[in-house]
């Protein structure tokens, strides 16, 4: 079953002032996701954020940007959000086919595999 979601991997720019005052101009394309969850699933917390997003708290997906898949917008029961990467969280399963085509090797969640590195989407 495919994700009713479309996550595209379409190229897009990123224009900024360099410190000589020269524009520049970044071509990125965002990473595949790799997991299966989509906005409104419940997802457990593997680590602690904060007081309000402590390990083992069940909290709902909020959003998920297309262009940082791997990133998720989170809410805890009071309504607060936060940020997390998707190997923080215990989702009911990952997205083996993309996880084979990245590591070699289709993970569980309870493996704790390194993630892939997203440094190239680090500011210049």
């Amino acid at each position: 079953m495919s994700n009713p979601v479309r996550f595209d991997r379409k190229p897009y720019y990123i224009s900024y002032v360099d410190s000589n005052g020269n524009q520049q101009k970044i071509r990125r394309v965002p990473p595949p996701k790799l997991h299966s969850a989509l906005p409104t699933d419940k997802v457990e917390l593997r680590t602690r954020r904060s007081d309000h997003f402590r390990a083992g708290d069940e909290v709902t997906v909020k959003h998920i940007n297309p262009r940082h898949p791997n990133v998720l917008q989170v809410q805890n029961a009071e309504g607060k959000t936060t940020f997390i990467n998707h190997y923080d969280v215990i989702f009911d399963q990952k997205v083996p086919e993309v996880l084979t085509k990245q590591t070699g090797s289709a993970s569980s969640n309870e493996d704790d595999s390194s993630p892939i590195s997203d440094s190239y989407l680090d500011w210049p």
